[in-house]
């Protein structure tokens, strides 16, 4: 009696695979330059590492099996390995290593390239990520350049995922584009806190220092910076919902929707915390200038107020005869000298008051 296609499958896999693991152990995360992590993924089973590189493409003509092939700065054999095995155009895989590509995606007939750029937070300070993808029907080829986008969500998504979504290399892309992409809302929230409670620390007079303005400044680097990471995500989703894309089935395509419109949630968030920054640096030179503005107008009563103390002090100090012959007692001095200078001061603050200057 013939075997199940299910048992064959397996026989064919178990001379180029370890011993399987427990769900999440087969990791594709790393972290070192030239680090590599190769699982094949078999219906329902959990991952198991191929410790054989080179039987990768007999691994792949197997029904039911996709590779996911991940690498850290790869060196020239591992670029190798992944040319032959999964018959990669060698522009695409130029382009993979290439630092600073900007995000696009690009379709070589039977499979996909994608560059994209994820973030992550360390110490409140946004990382950019480059991630370049190889997606095809049978694998999935991720090479990350360092600083290196952590796996271990999407592998954790991936290993738990339920019934909704067969694994296989769509339903691994879209774990890897929707965990990239709930990483931008988070990131596209801290920046609108950020701004937020600057805001309010300029409004409650808390943080008004010449310091706060180069620390808006480099918010809004930071947060331009990251835009342009974000907003290129849409073109790439976009061919990729309009069903132009083979290697995906018609009931994977509302899962890529899903990410598509959370893309465009994160983009007008960026944009409101953009509008924020430059609210908060208008608001920040408007505050300078309107303490400029009071202190010039307190100097400016201070000296209105001494002007006419200079002129009757002054007047006095002619010598008039009238004077010299009429303040003669220290009453007349009170009255005359010193009364008539009280009087002037209290005249100015008088008039200054009914315009509401202070």
């Amino acid at each position: 009696m013939r075997s199940p296609p299910e048992d064959r499958t397996t026989a064919a896999l178990d001379s180029a695979t370890e011993e399987p693991r427990e769900p999440g152990a087969a990791r594709a995360s790393g972290g070192k330059p030239g680090a590599t992590t190769c699982n094949v993924y078999v219906g329902d089973r959990p991952a198991q590492p191929i410790a054989d590189t080179s039987a990768i493409s007999d691994v792949l003509g197997e029904r039911d099996a996709f590779v996911w092939f991940d690498a850290i700065d790869p060196t020239e054999e591992t670029l190798a390995v992944i040319r032959e095995e999964f018959e990669l155009h060698p522009l695409a895989i130029e382009d993979a290593i290439h630092e600073h590509e900007h995000p696009k995606i690009d379709s070589y007939g039977s499979y996909l390239f994608i560059v994209i750029h994820a973030v992550t937070q360390s110490a409140r300070k946004t990382i950019v990520h480059e991630l370049a993808l190889f997606a095809g029907k049978k694998f999935i080829v991720t090479v990350r350049a360092n600083p290196a986008y952590p796996l271990d969500e999407i592998v954790r998504r991936f290993d738990n995922r339920g019934d909704a979504l067969h694994r296989d290399s769509g339903a691994l892309l879209y774990e890897i584009l929707d965990t990239i992409v709930d990483g931008y809302a988070r990131v596209a929230e801290f920046y609108e806190l950020e701004v937020e409670e600057i805001e309010t620390s300029l409004f409650t007079g808390r943080n008004t220092r010449s310091d706060v303005l180069l620390s808006i400044f480099a918010m809004k680097k930071d947060v331009g910076r990251f835009r342009r990471a974000v907003v290129p995500m849409r073109e790439i989703l976009t061919p990729i919902i309009r069903g132009d894309v083979e290697l995906l089935e018609a009931q994977e395509i509302p899962y890529f929707r899903d990410v598509y419109d959370h893309t465009v949630r994160a983009i007008d968030q960026l944009d409101a915390a953009r509008d924020l920054v430059d609210n908060a640096i208008a608001l920040h030179v408007s505050i300078g200038s309107n303490r400029q503005n009071e202190a010039t107008k307190q100097l400016s009563i201070i000296a209105t107020i001494f002007l006419p103390l200079t002129f009757i002090t002054g007047f006095f100090g002619q010598n008039f005869g009238y004077l010299v012959n009429h303040i003669a007692s220290e009453k007349s001095f009170w009255i005359f000298g010193i009364g008539t200078e009280v009087v002037g001061v209290l005249a100015l603050v008088a008039y200054f008051r009914s315009k509401r200057w202070f």
